[in-house]
């Protein structure tokens, strides 16, 4: 199985990604750590596309982020499954402060700069990005699932799971 996970920062994409990883037994791809070092500085686009583009040659495989310059149309064409994590702003941000614990004992920088509870809260929700979700929904919607809220990932990942 192949699964492709997305939406908007803080939804719980990692999480989510983490546990199904667990229960399904199929590798994870974290894009935020092919994009990104742990100082949240930029890493070589074409290294970041080579690493994507090998972890996608595995037969099942999950992929969590968004990555739009990380082979965005490969990724969803080859999904067997997309799941849009669209949670609400404030519950996102309480997300994105209460992770930064746990973030920081894994050896990553603060990323809870103003430039970036604004990403969270704004950013991430304009208008180019929810026009590329509405493709996205359009173009694959046989193979896509919403979740909302935190009780539809927990429904989900049960559903999954059982």
């Amino acid at each position: 199985m192949k699964i492709a996970i997305m939406g908007y920062s803080g939804s719980g994409k990692t999480y989510l990604s983490e546990q199904l990883s667990a229960a399904l037994k199929l590798p994870v791809l974290h894009l935020d750590l092919v994009q990104y070092t742990k100082d949240w500085k930029p890493i070589d686009e074409n290294t970041a596309i080579n690493s994507v583009s090998d972890f996608m040659e595995q037969d099942n495989w999950i992929i969590e982020g968004h990555g739009t310059n990380l082979l965005l149309e490969k990724r969803l064409e080859k999904a067997d499954l997309i799941v849009l994590m669209f949670f609400p702003r404030l519950q996102c941000l309480f997300r994105v402060i209460k992770r930064k614990k746990n973030r920081k004992n894994e050896g990553h920088k603060n990323d809870t700069s103003f430039r970036f509870i604004r990403f969270v809260l704004f950013g991430c929700r304009n208008k180019k990005r929810r026009e590329e979700y509405c493709k996205i929904l359009s173009k694959y919607k046989e193979k896509v699932i919403i979740l909302k809220s935190t009780k539809e990932s927990e429904d989900f990942l049960k559903s999954v799971v059982l």
